[in-house]
C-alpha cells in the first residue's frame, strides 16, 4: 500500500549517462523538494541519506549542476550584529533537458 512517502521523478533520468550515485543523489533531491522545485539539505544529509562519502555526494552535486539538471547557490543565516554565516545550500532542480540523440541503429 502506498503512503504519503513517495515522490514522482521521470524515467527519462537514466537515459542522461548518469553514474548511480549521481542517480541516487539527484533522486534524493526530488524526495526532499516535493512539490517545490527546491530544497536545502545539508551535504553530510545528502551522503548519509545515499550512502556515500561527503566527498563522493560533493562531487555527484557538481556533476549534476554541470549537467545543468540543478544548480546550488549558497545560503546565508543572520546571526546577528550585521554578521552572517553560511548555512545549507539551497539546491534548485531545473526540468529535464531533451533527451540525447541516439545514434542510428544499424540492421545487421
Amino acid at each position: 500500500m502506498l503512503t504519503k512517502e513517495y515522490f514522482k521523478m521521470s524515467n527519462h533520468i537514466y537515459s542522461y549517462g548518469l553514474r548511480p550515485v549521481q542517480i541516487a543523489v539527484y533522486s534524493y533531491l526530488c524526495c526532499r523538494a516535493g512539490q517545490r522545485d527546491y530544497c536545502w539539505p545539508s551535504m553530510k544529509t545528502i551522503a548519509h541519506s545515499v550512502g556515500c562519502s561527503v566527498n563522493t555526494a560533493r562531487a555527484a552535486v557538481d556533476e549534476l549542476c554541470r549537467r545543468e539538471l540543478i544548480r546550488k547557490t549558497p545560503t546565508y543565516q543572520d546571526i546577528g550584529g550585521n554578521r552572517s554565516r553560511q548555512a545549507n545550500n539551497t539546491y534548485y532542480l531545473f526540468d529535464l533537458p531533451p533527451l540525447p540523440e541516439k545514434d542510428a541503429v544499424t540492421e545487421l
